[in-house]
């Protein structure tokens, strides 16, 4: 088992791993930003907007999930 994992790694050099981290993090907050933006546009209209859109109050997390795991 030692040995799977050292030859998993030894080939991926740690400014690597850290490359992937950070654009890891990077991704995280963008999808973070777009369901912030997305919800709250969404939860600023009357239940009367909402309605015309085809949207009721209660599916505005997910709606606002679904964008974020769009980008």
């Amino acid at each position: 088992m030692a040995y799977a994992a050292h030859t998993l790694f030894s080939h991926d050099p740690l400014g690597a791993r850290f490359a992937r981290a950070v654009e890891g993090i990077r991704h995280w907050r963008a999808q973070r930003v777009e369901f912030d933006k997305v919800y709250n546009e969404l939860a600023q209209m009357t239940d009367r907007d909402l309605a015309d859109i085809g949207i009721s109050r209660g599916q505005i997390r997910d709606i606002a999930k679904q964008a974020a795991d769009a980008v």
